[in-house]
């Protein structure tokens, strides 16, 4: 009878630690019940092989491991083995919560020995946060005889902490009295860390989707202010261009200059409201553009026509290089947007006497290379870097005549870019600054 209680126990602490071990992997199904039947079957087989062994003791008034190899067969031996190898964390206690006895994963990952660990509380090993929740287990254990899968964090010998999935099942003498429990312990920090990612994705992700609302409404704000700017401005402009147009000795030269003053700046908010307008369309991807076949030389002659005007101040020596009267496809009306921004920031950084801009345009493979290059004060080279930023200006203590919103390149580069090119520039300060910027034939 006792070697078949000791052969029977054997095979069934086997064959709950195959159980146990397919439990291990949290993704297979069932896996929190697999791992707590098969640690209790790896128990229950313990028992009866450890009953089957000395079945002349009869009462035990409380539980003892032996430590020690007994002159029995080599299953007690080989179960031994099974639980010291076990690569789960285990634990034997009793009623009182002392440690009587652990495995070898208990004791690498505790950091503890082996005797340092027998004889002490199960509190002893418990981190401060789980204290309270270590007795309630405690407690519910002794009352139900039963704890599965409870969220634990232990401590360390070297203080560090660590969070657990704690599962534990009674152990009863020959007369049915309670005389402790089996405990295993997972380690769950990969799991645990894997949950505060995906929760800390969740709420950025959270956050990021408030941060668009906000960016949406903030867009939608910018461009009822820019359209709803023109109304009153329009007037404005065109109220004090007609002043400015009165027959000589009709206003004063204080007069004048004050129609002057009105209609400059109305120019410069229209513009502003223009250029708020265009950066968010490209910021939505809402800009049309209409795309046509035309010549370049067309183009560079509108271009020179438009842009005129603002060199009338500084006396600017404004040239047209083009060298090509070949035809493109794009669009007509956002490439001279792009040329008159370029222009005009050439003009407010040219010397006030003596400045140069010269405009062109040379082939090169499939596109069209344009530029525009001026003999203005330069770019300084830490600079660079910011140029096609929104709100940069080279220096803003230079009074800026024509615009000064810092939109200008940004609009530029936008559209460049939607249509298919790209805008470039090279510089040296003191030296002046040439833009290029490439667009498909």
């Amino acid at each position: 009878m006792g070697n078949f209680s000791t052969t029977g126990g054997l095979m069934i602490g086997i064959f709950g630690l195959m159980i146990a071990a397919y439990g291990l992997n949290v993704n297979s199904p069932f896996s929190n019940h697999a791992f707590t039947l098969g640690v209790v079957c790896a128990a229950s087989g313990g028992i009866i092989v450890w009953q089957g062994n000395r079945g002349q003791i009869r009462a035990m008034p409380k539980y003892v491991v032996e430590s020690k190899r007994t002159d029995s067969p080599t299953d007690p031996i080989k179960y031994r083995n099974l639980y010291e190898g076990c690569p789960v964390m285990l634990r034997t206690v009793n009623t009182s919560g002392i440690i009587l006895e652990c495995n070898n994963a208990y004791v690498k990952n505790f950091g503890y020995s082996k005797e340092e660990t027998i004889g002490k509380s199960i509190f002893d090993h418990t981190a401060e946060k789980s204290i309270d929740e270590m007795h309630k287990t405690f407690e519910t254990w002794k009352q139900s005889g039963k704890v599965e899968n409870v969220e634990i964090w232990f401590k360390r010998k070297d203080n560090t902490i660590f969070p657990s999935l704690l599962s534990a099942n009674n152990i009863y003498d020959e007369k049915g009295k309670l005389m402790g429990s089996n405990t295993a312990i997972r380690d769950i920090s990969g799991i645990y860390h894997a949950h505060k990612i995906l929760n800390e994705h969740e709420r950025q992700a959270i956050q990021l989707d408030e941060l668009k609302k906000v960016n949406s409404i903030k867009e939608e704000f910018y461009m009822m202010v820019a359209k709803e700017s023109q109304i009153p401005l329009e007037p404005i402009r065109k109220y004090s261009q007609i002043l400015n147009e009165i027959p000589p000795g009709d206003l004063n030269k204080k007069q004048l200059e004050a129609v002057t003053e009105i209609y400059d700046n109305a120019v410069r908010l229209e513009q502003l409201m223009r250029d708020i307008t265009d950066v968010q369309k490209l910021n939505t991807n809402t800009m049309e553009f209409k795309k046509e076949k035309f010549n370049v030389d067309s183009l560079m002659g509108e271009v020179i026509e438009s842009c005129k005007p603002m060199m009338k101040d500084k006396k600017i020596d404004f040239v047209n290089s083009v060298s090509t009267e070949k035809p493109i496809t794009s669009d007509k009306k956002r490439l001279g947007e792009v040329f008159f921004n370029l222009v005009q920031n050439a003009v407010d950084f040219v010397p006030t006497t003596g400045g140069r801009i010269e405009v062109g345009t040379k082939e090169e493979g499939g596109s069209i290379i344009f530029y525009v290059k001026d003999n203005g004060i330069g770019i300084l080279e830490k600079r660079k870097d910011f140029v096609f930023k929104k709100f940069y200006q080279v220096d803003i203590s230079f009074k800026r005549k024509y615009g000064g919103s810092g939109f200008g390149l940004i609009i530029c580069k936008g559209i460049i870019e939607n249509l298919g090119g790209k805008i470039w520039f090279e510089s040296k300060e003191g030296e002046g600054t040439t833009f290029y910027f490439s667009i498909p034939k």
